[in-house]
């Protein structure tokens, strides 16, 4: 990899280009091409303002730009309509996978103490236990007791705390609110998430067994009343992989299809977005499987190949964050190159920035002469992707 004191005769603070084969990575100051941030903000507006699933399949091959997309949604789109975006890479067959992931994001202190802020009252205390004084925060309130030794206390709190969370109708059944209150409660002796959290078989679990639904949902109520937003998103990349059947055994692919049932029931009946990259093998995968499921998404959108144009915006973009000194052209690389590499690769995002990548690093191993040519650009080109 070039060093930066190496990238300086070109003009540049850092490689913009990244070599990663996967999920190309997201620059804040790179836009999406003009045609698709239109289209993709029309999906989006559409969703927010119909009714049903809000759901969004992001549709394209390997390389197309799919992460991309997703970080572009997350970071510049969501927070306008104040949802609470939260990324997940491939999460897995089973819902409890999800709710694993999600949860360890969110963490479980952050979790029971915004919780615990929402519904406790330092009153209830003194008719509990009366010689108690008020106390400052969570982390001083959980030292008050051991919850192996004070077995009636925490019982009577956790009873407060389930009645207050059912009166705020963050939770609706009584044994989801006493699971949720328990967490609280536990929090001292158990301050992180365990994936057997997560196992509504696991004596240990959060999440009641055959209720997984309602703990779901119940989750999402309550990020947004601790958030103060309008609601929450998931954006899931690669969630194709889970629907390729060669990959998996037929009690999973049942898994996935349950999983993304439970997903779009969700963003039907409560103020949760769902956005999934896919690759049309997936999505149609996913459509054979179970037609109905695909029909609930509220927008498909494809993601076209970029035109040469395009490709020239996107490497100025990049490039431009990277540099010292700004630039009107493709310094430190000849203006022509975009025409110089194959069509497959200026068509495709993470190839051509793979190509970029390579020719920028040989350039600054072997100083070669500047601007870098488009001789040397398919040279890069050819190494990685030989032609047959």
């Amino acid at each position: 990899m070039s060093t930066p004191d190496a990238l300086q005769q070109f003009n540049l603070k850092f490689n913009p280009f990244p070599p990663a084969t996967t999920g190309v990575a997201f620059l804040d100051d790179v836009k999406l091409p003009k045609s698709w941030e239109i289209q993709i903000q029309e999906h989006l507006d559409q969703s927010k303002l119909g009714s049903g699933d809000k759901a969004l399949a992001i549709v394209g091959q390997y390389g197309s730009g799919k992460s991309f997309i997703l970080h572009w949604i997350g970071y510049k789109v969501l927070p306008q309509y104040r949802l609470q975006p939260y990324g997940f890479d491939n999460p897995g067959v089973a819902f409890y996978d999800l709710a694993n992931k999600l949860l360890s994001k969110v963490g479980r202190y952050a979790l029971s103490k915004a919780l615990w802020e929402l519904l406790y009252h330092a009153d209830m205390e003194p008719r509990i236990q009366p010689q108690l004084l008020e106390v400052l925060d969570y982390s001083d309130w959980l030292s008050t007791f051991s919850t192996r030794r004070d077995k009636v206390r925490r019982s009577r709190i956790i009873e407060y705390l389930a009645g207050k969370m059912r009166e705020k109708v963050l939770a609706t059944e009584d044994e989801i609110a006493y699971k949720f209150a328990q967490l609280i409660v536990d929090t001292r002796d158990r301050p992180y998430f365990e994936y057997r959290d997560f196992v509504p078989r696991s004596t240990t679990a959060i999440i009641a067994e055959k209720k997984e639904d309602i703990f779901f949902r119940t989750l999402i109520k309550m990020l947004i009343k601790i958030h103060e937003i309008e609601g929450v998103a998931f954006l899931i990349d690669e969630f194709e992989d889970v629907a390729l059947g060669r990959r998996l055994s037929q009690r999973q692919v049942a898994d996935y299809l349950a999983t993304l049932r439970r997903l779009l029931d969700t963003a039907r009946e409560e103020e949760f977005w769902l956005i999934l990259s896919m690759t049309p093998e997936g999505y149609k995968r996913t459509k054979d499987l179970d037609p109905s499921l695909t029909e609930r998404f509220s927008a498909k959108y494809d993601i076209p190949p970029l035109t040469d144009t395009e490709a020239r915006d996107l490497v100025f973009q990049r490039l431009e964050t990277a540099r010292i000194e700004s630039k009107k052209g493709l310094w430190p690389f000849h203006d022509d190159i975009i025409n110089c590499l194959e069509p497959t690769t200026r068509s495709n995002p993470r190839r051509l920035i793979k190509v970029l990548w390579k020719s920028l690093a040989r350039a600054a191993a072997n100083h070669q002469p500047l601007p870098i040519s488009g001789k040397a650009v398919r040279y890069a080109e050819t190494m990685l992707y030989p032609r047959t």
